[in-house]
């Protein structure tokens, strides 16, 4: 007689090849899915955000080397000397290179000028260097203005180079390569011998845990209708200081605000965020969530990938194209937008507030004398008197060349005159190791009256003026 367990082994094995190859191709589809989220991440996210990042970063440098271009029609060279000045400073924006590399930042540079605003030959003054040809460069057209007269001159088309975020996008499409070959190998390995083949998804299973694990950005799941986190890998709980609760899930003060600030959407992706810190770091991150099914639960992936340098770069770019480059102090387009800003103010609020305009008494004999490396170190220390004479609410910067601009805000003419006498005194006390050297500077004071920017700043200047026609080293408001 046939035992009727006789069939049981079979059929046993048989459901266990039947679930085997159910795990199987389940966690060949889960694989699959991960890798093309990342590939789609990658291409539809990431690398843009990078190349746009760069392009960024590339377009404000270049504005900032194209102001370098603009100041050389401050120093009133002859006609004859002006193409020589503008090579010298096309030339020098080409030699600034990047220090490990040694390759240049600007790999092309193209100048061209309205001559209808420009009392020369046609085409006198449109230069070009560099490389001869730059298909990749990022290419930036930055409109050239004449600092005395604020008319528009020419165009500087300035071509960046791209090899520095080309080289960081191999890097990271080689390591995207590699984690793709990882989960194909983990899909390989589901095709082993159908008796060790849930033992191998449970080894699969291990071996995902750890990629998510040891991945160098914090990557977090959190579930649906949950404020904290049912996993989170060793960056993510260093990155935010995760500690489990109670309940065994991940948590902490620093992600409870992020979370209810920045992360409450349901799914996002590249959105900027401010890390809260307790100290006074501040931490950027670049924010991603996707929706998805893990283990049987809806949640979201969320990855953070940190650009506090990169902010920290974007912040000293913008510093740049407001800050003079020898003195740090704020410079002439700065200074504009301040005004603006304060005319503003006064017509909203009716806030009065006044500006002093400074010039050094005879800078052209002090450069003529001692030359200019000595005139450049009395601007540097006439900039750092005006900063310890000033508060800390009023703006300073240079006005362009010996010109130096005090914003004082909520501030009535009388106050700015005295803070003006108190400048002269202190510019005139300044020790020198040079012989027979003396610097002094004379100061127009004037308290807005309703006009506009440029016919406040004029009547400014024709109160220094009356102050060097009575004998310099004085104020007049």
């Amino acid at each position: 007689m046939n035992d009727p367990h006789a069939l049981s082994v079979p059929a046993a094995r048989a459901a266990h090849k039947s679930l085997g190859e159910h795990l199987a191709l389940l966690f060949a589809g889960l694989a699959a899915l991960l890798i093309l989220l990342v590939a789609a991440y990658w291409l539809l996210v990431f690398e843009p955000s990078v190349l746009a990042h760069a392009e960024s970063h590339s377009n404000a440098y270049a504005q900032a080397e194209a102001q370098g271009i603009e100041q050389v029609f401050t120093a009133e060279y002859p006609p004859e000397q002006l193409p020589l000045a503008l090579q010298t400073a096309l030339d020098a924006i080409l030699l600034v290179r990047e220090r490990s590399s040694n390759e240049p930042f600007i790999m092309r540079v193209e100048l061209t000028f309205d001559y209808d605003l420009i009392d020369l030959p046609p085409g006198s003054l449109d230069l070009e260097g560099g490389a001869p040809y730059c298909s990749d460069c990022f290419v930036t057209e930055a409109l050239l203005y004449d600092p005395r007269s604020h008319l528009l001159v020419g165009l500087a088309r300035l071509y960046s180079n791209p090899s520095f975020v080309h080289r960081q996008v191999v890097k990271l499409r080689l390591g995207l390569l590699w984690v793709a070959a990882i989960m194909l190998g983990l899909i390989g390995a589901t095709g082993v011998g159908v008796n060790r083949l849930i033992h191998r998804v449970g080894e699969s299973e291990g071996n995902l845990r750890s990629v998510f694990e040891a991945a160098p950005i914090p990557m977090m799941l959190q579930d649906e209708g949950c404020s904290d986190l049912s996993q989170a890998n060793l960056a993510a709980r260093r990155y935010l200081g995760l500690d489990r609760n109670s309940e065994g899930l991940w948590s902490s003060p620093r992600w409870q605000a992020l979370n209810q600030e920045h992360l409450h959407d349901c799914s996002f992706t590249d959105r900027e965020v401010l890390i809260p810190s307790d100290k006074d770091e501040r931490l950027w991150a670049l924010a991603s969530a996707v929706s998805l099914h893990f283990s049987g639960h809806r949640c979201r992936l969320i990855a953070l990938s940190d650009i506090s340098q990169i902010k920290a770069v974007q912040e000293e770019l913008r510093s740049a194209s407001y800050t003079d480059g020898l003195t740090g102090i704020y410079n002439r387009r700065y200074l504009f937008l301040r005004l603006a800003k304060e005319i503003d103010l006064h017509q909203r609020y009716h806030q009065p507030f006044s500006i002093i305009l400074l010039d050094l008494d005879h800078f052209k004999s002090i450069n003529d004398t001692h030359g200019h490396r000595v005139g450049d170190e009395v601007l540097v220390r006439v900039a750092a008197t005006l900063r310890q004479c000033t508060r800390t609410v009023d703006v300073i910067g240079r006005h362009g060349g010996e010109e130096f601009l005090v914003i004082m805000p909520q501030t009535q003419v009388e106050l700015a005159l005295r803070l003006a006498e108190r400048i002269r005194l202190a510019v005139r006390d300044i020790q020198w190791n040079r012989p027979g050297l003396q610097v002094t500077v004379s100061a127009g004071v004037r308290e807005f009256d309703g006009t506009d920017i440029d016919g406040f700043v004029e009547a400014a200047d024709r109160c220094l003026y009356k102050a060097k026609r009575a004998g310099r080293d004085r104020v007049v408001g």
